[in-house]
């Protein structure tokens, strides 16, 4: 199975914890800073993640075994997201609805997306919250909101800022959580439509959008496996929001954490 890190409340802080079949479940990161938006390194020897351990949310990277943590952004706002590159040698994430791309030591920081003002901008454009990159590292997929206007948008575009496309943009969904496949053009994400939150999986130039869900349950954040096979997912389909695996087709649904408190935001990562 790998390993899957992901967000749990269970200790009343947001701790990252490392479920594997061997070694079970184990707090990664204990600290009593609030650490958010796990994602491992396409070898599976780093983690990325958010945290606010100097006041403000900034990216961190530590080895595997949590060893050798080094803060490599240093924001006077909020840096979140952060997503590996396929080849491992950059880290994408979000700064304050801007996606920004930077080398993985933190260095080269550059600036793909320009957020216009979210009341009045075109899909896409109202700022960005980011949700990873495409197989070959030439583009990346994120999502747009405007809470003003109760509208959000799956998105992507090249690493250099060009060729800003709508992927899901529905007038009457909320579409959010984009996750790219590693292995093709597949994009799972989280819509609401008509009042229900459920995992879809559609093609890159928006065709063939499926609903692999289909639960009364809110069942939102979906990450896929290294091969591209299976997706893991939070879902309150139980007592409070617990951690799924489902195969890319939506068959074959099982429960991975049982503990109480909110499990969310999982990042699936090699053995």
């Amino acid at each position: 199975m790998g390993k899957i890190a992901f967000v749990s409340l269970r200790d009343d802080n947001a701790e990252i914890y490392v479920t594997t079949s061997v070694a079970g479940e184990t707090n990664f990161t204990n600290d009593p800073a609030e650490d958010v938006d796990p994602a491992w390194s396409p070898d599976g020897k780093k983690l990325a993640w958010a945290s606010k351990r100097e006041g403000n949310f900034n990216i961190y990277v530590a080895n595997a075994d949590g060893s050798d943590i080094t803060q490599i952004t240093t924001s006077d706002g909020a840096d979140l997201s952060p997503r590996w590159s396929p080849d491992g040698k950059r880290i994408a994430f979000s700064r304050q609805g801007t996606i920004m791309v930077m080398n993985s030591d933190g260095s080269g920081l550059t600036q793909v997306t320009q957020p216009e003002p979210e009341t009045t901008a075109p899909p896409c454009e109202g700022g960005g919250f980011l949700g990873g990159w495409s197989p070959d590292g030439d583009k990346l997929t994120f999502y747009a909101a405007s809470g003003t206007r109760g509208t959000a948008e799956v998105c992507t575009v090249n690493v250099d800022g060009s060729q800003l496309t709508v992927v899901r943009g529905d007038p009457d969904t909320y579409n959010t959580e984009p996750a790219w496949s590693p292995e093709d053009q597949r994009i799972a994400y989280r819509s609401i439509r008509q009042g229900n939150h459920e995992i879809y999986v559609v093609n890159a130039d928006g065709s063939d959008d499926t609903n692999l869900t289909a639960n009364p349950a809110m069942d939102i954040e979906p990450a896929w496996s290294p091969d591209g096979q299976w997706i893991v997912f939070s879902s309150n389909r139980t007592y409070d929001f617990d951690l799924f695996i489902m195969r890319a087709d939506g068959s074959g649904v099982l429960q991975l954490t049982k503990a109480y408190g909110k499990d969310s935001n999982p990042s699936w990562g090699p053995d």
